[in-house]
């Protein structure tokens, strides 16, 4: 179906319901689609980019997120294309620590995000890919933005629309501005071949330029993902590849066949926190703060703030209040959480304090269940 056909088909369908636009076809976006469409709601999704396409992202869903995905019927079918994931495995300076987690899964975004938007689009969602959606501005009774498509642009009005687009969701800040601006270390990603990682295990080497996780997928591809340091002095190691090659050999885990990797992706500064909705605009996901991974938090969380984001719109007595009881909603949601891995992610990059965790954990390992148990947890 094309992108104005499938336009067509959300401006005709359930007529005299509200009319929602989701701008990004990520976790977030798609996961806010799909719940939408759920509840029989008049939603449309955009996405500027094709699919398949490579994600920076950690790629490993959490015990909390199967919980959701099995709300959304998606549980099963993500297991069949994914890797179980049972274990943590991890080198704080080369003291490597081996801690069971909840059951979770490791899965592909290339394979993932297709999944979220078909299920959604099967739900009754308009889907418009290689689309583009800019606000251009608040109107009395609803929000103006313009689609484009294939060099073709169009004006419509929505009721309400939700920022999903990510990182890179920078055209917002007028109605959005940044509570705290994008700052710290950045994401790199890449996958390539390892014979020596052992299925189901996340993991993870830490040292001071940063933290490298791996995870097997389901088609024998290593997932590789790192947070590193910015600015001059982590320039000064090398390349972002060169830097997570040398994070891993320090740390004794399995190394990948750097041989084989993919082209390597990046993003800009990872810390950031916009506000989180004004009027009929709400953010979700990465769009609306980076919450830092532990063993699969991200992607748990993006979908979480996805449904919980369409339950608000979908039970929504004035739209008109959407964006101040999204912001209050949504800070409940993922502070705390956020919290809690950031001091996590802030302990890893301390060489004082990762001796002593890898010197408390390797002899008393049962210290890791309740912080563990807490980041696994439902949001």
């Amino acid at each position: 179906m094309s992108a104005g056909t499938e336009l067509m088909v959300a401006e005709t369908s359930r007529c005299g319901a509200a009319e929602v636009l989701v701008i990004g076809g990520g976790i977030a976006g798609a996961s806010c689609a799909l719940e939408l469409a759920r509840h029989r709601v008049n939603v449309t999704l955009v996405e500027r980019s094709r699919f398949p396409r490579a994600k920076v992202c950690g790629c490993c869903v959490s015990d909390a997120g199967l919980r959701l995905l099995d709300q959304c019927s998606l549980k099963q079918q993500v297991l069949s294309r994914g890797q179980v994931t049972d274990r943590w495995i991890a080198s704080f300076d080369g003291r490597r620590v081996e801690i069971p987690v909840p059951i979770g899964v490791a899965i592909s975004r290339e394979v993932f995000d297709p999944m979220l938007i078909d299920a959604a689009a099967e739900s009754g969602a308009a889907v418009a890919m290689q689309t583009q959606g800019t606000i251009d501005r608040m109107l009395p009774d609803g929000v103006l933005v313009t689609l484009l498509h294939d060099g073709q642009t169009v004006q419509k009005q929505f009721d309400a629309v939700v920022v999903a687009a990510g990182l890179s969701a920078g055209r917002v800040q007028e109605l959005l501005p940044w509570t705290d601006a994008p700052h710290g270390p950045f994401g790199v990603s890449c996958t390539a071949r390892s014979d020596d990682l052992r299925p189901g295990a996340i993991y993870m080497a830490c040292d001071d330029d940063g933290y490298v996780g791996m995870v097997q997928l389901a088609d024998g591809q290593t997932d590789i993902a790192a947070a590193l340091r910015p600015g001059s002095i982590g320039n000064a190691i090398g390349d972002p590849l060169a830097r997570m090659q040398q994070i891993l050999g320090r740390s004794g885990l399995p190394l990948p066949d750097f041989q084989t990797v993919s082209p390597v992706i990046t993003t800009p500064p990872l810390r950031r926190t916009r506000r989180f909705g004004n009027a009929r605009v709400i953010a979700i996901g990465d769009a609306a703060g980076y919450v830092e991974p532990f063993t699969g938090e991200g992607m748990t969380w993006a979908m979480a703030s996805g449904i919980a984001a369409a339950n608000r719109i979908a039970t929504a007595n004035d739209l008109r209040l959407l964006g101040d009881q999204w912001q209050l909603e949504l800070q409940q949601l993922l502070d705390r959480k956020k919290r809690l891995c950031r001091i996590v992610t802030t302990a890893c990059r301390s060489s004082l304090l990762r001796r002593f965790a890898g010197h408390a954990l390797i002899r008393f390992p049962g210290l890791a269940r309740p912080l563990l148990r807490e980041l696994s947890r439902g949001v």
